[in-house]
């Protein structure tokens, strides 16, 4: 089955996302197949235009994955698309949320794109400043961040 969602992922056929996705979840809900079928689902559905559709898969691998890099991302990926809708304040609530260290580059951006957004410039260049120190310098996420903490 996961390996049908993968091919309909490649393929972009948002239908059968949502359908391999669903019955991964609704047979397989306690493996960690679910919470990554339920993650790939969220990204079509968003990129699809379908926010609610999204957010509804969101939240559902939060309340229900085990694994801490999965949560970590589906957090990061909600507080986007609350920050999308301007929900502003449950964005921060999600990223302020204890996560892996790995991850504290993409937390803070976002967290940097949340207070802009808010207009909170001083704030939103402590983020910003904050994901610069926080990833490496190889990595080429950097620039898109510099982008905005120069902005």
């Amino acid at each position: 089955m996961y390996s049908q969602l993968e091919n309909a992922s490649q393929a972009k056929d948002t239908k059968k996302i949502r359908d391999a996705a669903g019955q991964i979840i609704e047979k397989f809900a306690s493996t960690p197949y679910a919470a990554r079928a339920a993650l790939i689902s969220a990204h079509a559905h968003y990129e699809s235009g379908d926010a609610k559709s999204a957010k509804a898969q969101l939240e559902w691998v939060i309340g229900h994955t085990k694994e801490a890099p999965i949560l970590d991302m589906a957090r990061l990926r909600l507080a986007g698309v609350l920050l999308d809708e301007k929900n502003y304040a449950e964005a921060l609530k999600l990223l302020d949320a204890k996560h892996k260290e790995a991850y504290n580059g993409l937390y803070a951006d976002l967290r940097g794109d949340v207070m802009a957004a808010q207009g909170k410039v001083e704030e939103a260049r402590k983020a910003y400043n904050d994901a610069m120190q926080k990833k490496d310098e190889k990595s080429p996420f950097r620039k898109y961040i510099k982008l905005n903490w120069i902005a």
